[in-house]
């Protein structure tokens, strides 16, 4: 029962923690869309790093199916019908995490809801990298990287996006009304 739940949780952690950023950001229009552009910067930038560092993952049958589709010139490989990436390096799924994470991080950080929001995307985040690794779909280093990767993309969007924010705000010009 346990093992199911760690194992979904882990699958699902980066569709998990995107819901709840939507939810958390839903008013802030602006700080949204800049989410949603460094959500789909940071899956590029991953499937990108997976091209130029072509690792495979750790476990037996990838190693298999990364030996035939680099003889025959694929980054893809398929499973029931299903494209599967071959490339380990970086992990997806802890990228997306720390994404989310960082972000919200520095969005709460300020707000009353800031310690349950941190526990819980810290929580989701620390169950997707652990069963990443413990089913043998990543190594160690490629969640780690994955990670930081996430984390910096993340963080960097987030300024950009306060950047936008800033500004904005003129004051009031002169009414000559009474005090």
């Amino acid at each position: 029962m346990l093992d199911t739940i760690f194992k979904n949780i882990g699958e699902l952690g980066p569709i998990i923690l995107i819901v709840c950023s939507l939810f958390i950001l839903q008013k802030k229009q602006t700080l949204l869309f800049y989410y949603v552009i460094g959500f789909f910067i940071q899956s590029i930038l991953n499937l990108v790093l997976k091209g130029i560092i072509k690792e495979p993952r750790p476990n037996e049958e990838d190693k298999k199916l990364f030996s035939l589709a680099i003889k025959n010139g694929h980054r893809l490989s398929f499973k029931n019908g299903i494209p599967l990436n071959i490339y380990g390096m970086p992990s997806g799924h802890s990228s997306a995490c720390l994404y989310s994470t960082i972000f919200i991080y520095l969005f709460t950080r300020n707000s009353p809801i800031y310690k349950n929001v941190m526990n819980f995307y810290l929580l989701i985040s620390f169950i997707t990298i652990t069963q990443r690794v413990a089913y043998n779909m990543h190594t160690i280093s490629q969640v780690i990287v994955g990670a930081i990767v996430g984390g910096l993309i993340g963080y960097f969007m987030y300024k950009f996006a306060r950047s936008k924010l800033q500004g904005k705000i003129t004051e009031k010009l002169d009414d000559f009304g009474p005090i």
